[in-house]
Formats: structure tokens, sequence, C-alpha cells
């Protein structure tokens, strides 16, 4: 099939089909690592029962898990691509729409690239409101099409900005509504750098992503806990593409507003989101929508409103939290997480505290944890090795005192003696009321 290269909207096209098959390229190598790795792993899981019992009934399920995986490798296939989603398809094959409706809702949108140093001069946007077109035609008086368009009273901030600059995309897309067809201009440009108007001079605002919420934590420049506020995504799976793209968008404008309302600088964590295994459909779903549209739309609001935004690594900043901070703070992980966060962006190291450093000289060289010793977080590893080993999960404030206590009436029944509360930081109805006093009284090695 033979094209006419010359016209700019043909070439266009072509991009855009590039680009779908570029995509499919890059889903099918994934999709080959992602099996291959399931295929390793269920082979380790084999191995490792019959070690210990051949004849395990478990055994039976994963060699037919294993054939399934083995056999969707082999007939992996490129996914035909369907233009005008696949949904629009079968409705046109169970012929519940007809084919000129098919046509115009397949066909929805046109662009045109430009060519002379990324101008685009054949779709122009002028300042009363009008879009130009250019047809191609050499009949005279036919060379433009001329559109009227209005503009809503919240984008005619970003309408001022785009009539100031001289590289822009138009792009025009159709859609019905309640039986109507109405017709968008969608314009991208590039946002040009600038100055950040908020920055880490007083502190920073710390951000843990989760897959449906996050936490947000206010340190000031010395590290200091302040305040702290969480976004919650509320049943974002069920919410089809362009509704949870402005869902999603809706919750970063809330993060970005926090930072501006403390007039600090946003440290995110650096993620990593190649997945090699599974989590389920729906958490799957949730995750993918982190990868694509939040941290990206998060990036781009900061970078458009003046927000500093830095990376951290975000190794271990979770346990750092929960040992370290847990039994001070009393709140939940996640925040605990985006705190010391926020203190990695403002360049503080996270050291142990005390007790620690006596209990790992107390287990010696018995844990032995997945890193390395030149790693700056391999105390903090093997720490976590230790907790794990002896069965301690839990570092919640209400359970830690449930258990200290239990403890404590269990050592007095044994000496016969009348529990401490002032020493322990408790009220005479056993009430906490200087939780300073309480975990000092259960830091105490003896206690231990």
């Amino acid at each position: 099939m033979q094209f006419c290269h010359n016209n700019p909207y043909v070439n266009s096209l072509l991009i855009d089909n590039e680009t779908k098959l570029a995509q499919q390229q890059t889903w099918y190598k994934k999709r080959i690592k992602y099996m291959k790795h399931q295929i390793k792993a269920i082979r380790k899981k084999i191995k490792q029962i019959r070690e210990k019992n051949r004849y395990d009934r478990r055994l039976r399920g994963l060699y037919s898990r294993l054939s399934s995986v083995q056999n969707k490798l082999n007939v992996l296939r490129f996914k035909p691509i369907v233009f005008g989603t696949k949904q629009l398809f079968r409705q046109r094959i169970l012929d519940k729409i007809s084919r000129d409706e098919f046509r115009m809702r397949r066909d929805s949108s046109f662009c045109c690239v430009g060519k002379k140093q990324g101008v685009n001069l054949n779709l122009k946007v002028l300042p009363n409101m009008i879009l130009k077109v250019r047809t191609f035609s050499k009949e005279k008086g036919k060379k433009w099409l001329i559109i009227p368009f209005t503009v809503n009273y919240t984008q005619e901030k970003w309408f001022t900005e785009i009539l100031g600059l001289e590289l822009y995309q138009v792009e025009v897309v159709r859609r019905f509504i309640n039986g109507n067809i109405r017709y968008f201009a969608h314009i991208s440009y590039e946002i040009p750098e600038v100055e950040p108007q908020y920055s880490f001079e007083n502190g920073a605002v710390g951000l843990d992503m989760n897959y449906n919420f996050v936490s947000l934590c206010n340190v000031d420049k010395k590290g200091n806990f302040k305040s702290y506020h969480e976004v919650f995504f509320r049943n974002l799976h069920s919410y089809r593409k362009n509704k949870r793209v402005d869902y999603v968008s809706y919750k970063m404008d809330k993060v970005v507003n926090y930072c501006i309302n403390k007039q600090k600088g946003l440290v995110i964590e650096d993620l990593y989101f190649d997945q090699e295994f599974s989590y389920g459909k729906k958490r799957n779903r949730k995750l993918s929508n982190f990868k694509t549209t939040a941290l990206d739309l998060l990036e781009r609001k900061c970078i458009k409103r003046g927000v500093a935004i830095k990376k951290v690594h975000p190794a271990y900043t979770s346990l750092i939290g929960k040992y370290k901070y847990s039994c001070s703070r009393n709140i939940s992980v996640h925040i605990l997480a985006s705190y010391v966060i926020a203190r990695k962006g403002l360049g503080f190291k996270e050291e142990l505290p005390p007790i620690y450093k006596w209990l790992l000289a107390q287990v010696g060289d018995i844990i032995k944890p997945r890193l390395k010793p030149s790693s700056p977080y391999y105390n903090w590893s093997k720490l976590h090795g230790f907790f794990k080993h002896s069965g301690i999960t839990s570092f919640k404030t209400s359970e830690v005192m449930e258990k200290a206590l239990q403890m404590k009436y269990v050592l007095n029944s044994v000496t016969s003696e009348q529990p401490d509360n002032l020493k322990a930081g408790f009220s005479p109805a056993e009430k906490v009321d200087d939780w300073n006093k309480f975990w000092n009284f259960i830091e105490i090695p003896n206690f231990l």
C-alpha cells in the first residue's frame, strides 16, 4: 500500500500508528519476561516441595499451573490492534450500532504534526477564538476551514498563555454526549522551566505513595515533625480511563495545594515499577494507574505551579519509620515513612537508636541480613531480620502497651511487688499520661 507522504495529515496518521505498534512491541517483551519469571518461580517451588515430600498433593496443582503458563508462552503473539476500542468493535459485530455510527465513533480524533522546527502551520488558534484548519485545496476560498469555538472560564488563563506560544499541537476530538455530537480542541505544549517559588529553605513535605492513598508529612528545616495529611483514592479501579485520569488529577491538586499552603518543596520516592509478578486484577490496575497517571501528573503540576520536587531512594523508609518513630509518634507507618522521606530529602541520615545498637550487640552474627556490610541500610536490615525471626510484627503503641502491661503484671505476680504506675507514666486509672515516661520505661534493657 502506498501513501501520499506530502500530506501532513497522512504523516500524522502514520506516526500515530507507528506509536501504537511500538507500544505493542513493548508489551510483548514485558509479557515474555513476566511469563518466564512465572515459570522460574513455579519450578523453584516444585523443587522445594519435592525435597521435603515427593508425594505432596500440592505438586499436582503446580505441575498443572506450570504446563498452562508454558502453553501460553508458546502461543503468545502480538495482540491485534483495534481502532476505536474493542468494545465498540464488538458492538458493531453484534449489529448493536450502525456502520455510520461506528465510523463516527472510531474516527473520533484529528490532528496534524508540524514539520518546520515543530511549528504547526496547518492548525492555528487565533485570538478571536477561531481555529483555522488548512485543507490543501487549490481552489480560491477553500484553502482554510474557519471553525469558531468557546473557552470555559476556568481555561481562559491557559488560552491566553497559548496565544503567546509558537510551538503547540492541536487535536480535534469528536464525542457523543446525550445523543449529540460535540467537538473539543485539545491543545498540548511544553511548559518552560521556571524558578520554583516553594523550595526546601524552610523544610520539606514528604510523600509516601500507596496504591489506594497518599501520605504527606510536613517537616521543618531541622527535620522536626510538624503535621501530616492523607489523601485517599476510593474505588479507583472501577472508573474508566478518562474519569480515572480526572479523578487522579483532582487528588494530585490536593497534594500540590498542601505543599503551597506549607510553602515547602515536595520530596517523593524514586520508584521502580517494572512488575515481575501479579498482585491480583484490582491491585494491578491501581498500580498501573500510578505508573501511567499519578506520578507524571504530580510532577507536571509541581513544575506548573512552582513547587520544587526532589526524588530520593525508597529503600527502608517504611521500616525506619516503623522501628524508630512509631513508639514516640503513635501514628500510621505510612505517615512515618513520609516523615523519613522528607528527612532524606533534607539530607538527614537515620542512625540506629542506642537501644537497637545494644540489641544488635547482644544478637551478634546470628542474624545474617541479605545486604552487604558496606550498605548504609545494613544495620536496619539486620534489625528487621531479628524482629521477623523473633515473631515481632507490630509496633503500634496500643499493642505494645498491652504486651508490656501483661509482662509487667507477670513480673509483679512473681516478685509480689505492686505496679509502679508513676515510673511507667500511668495515671491511677491505668491510662498513659506521659508517653515519654512510658516509652523510657519500656526501653530499659532490664525490662526488655
